[in-house]
């Protein structure tokens, strides 16, 4: 994010999607206010670490992508020296597009921080309330999905015709 420009994320915004208050810059804006409530969420879960600049991208159409495993679920650069503390990374420079006002009182603001009921997804996914046994043939009836998805396949199929990506 900005590593290639001298300009920040919000003029790299307008540079690539238009001006201010044009369909498409409000739109990649959109896009980056949704994938980044997302990115928030599965970073409090997963704890990825290596969070700079190079390893936030955004698409073309102004979604954030985050890059690098590497240091994942508690592990980090650097023996574990807990540089990267925050649950996610959150600069000033991605709030110039989160919250164009800076006082996090904004209805963007508002809108990032009160996205979907993550929490209780989670629950529904997980399902806590599960006994040792349920949660074994859980893990088995999904893993057995998994492997058996023809939508998996399909989705293959598509990505090599598109994009000429192979499985």
């Amino acid at each position: 994010m900005g590593e290639t420009n001298d300009s920040g994320l919000y003029e790299i915004f307008q540079q690539d999607f238009g001006p201010v208050g044009s369909p498409s810059f409000e739109a990649a804006c959109e896009n980056f206010l949704i994938s980044s409530a997302g990115y928030a969420v599965s970073s409090l879960l997963l704890q990825p670490k290596d969070r700079h600049n190079w390893n936030l991208l955004f698409d073309s159409v102004g979604r954030l992508v985050h890059i690098d495993f590497g240091f994942i679920l508690e592990t980090s650069p650097g023996n574990n020296m807990r540089f990267e503390s925050a649950h996610f990374k959150l600069s000033r420079e991605m709030t110039q597009l989160l919250d164009p006002s800076g006082v996090m009182k904004s209805d963007t603001w508002y809108q990032f921080v009160s996205r979907g009921d993550p929490i209780g997804n989670l629950r529904k996914r997980f399902h806590p309330e599960m006994s040792e046994r349920e949660a074994t043939n859980f893990r088995i009836r999904i893993c057995t999905d998994a492997y058996n998805k023809w939508t998996n396949a399909g989705y293959d199929l598509i990505q090599y015709l598109q994009q000429g990506i192979e499985k």
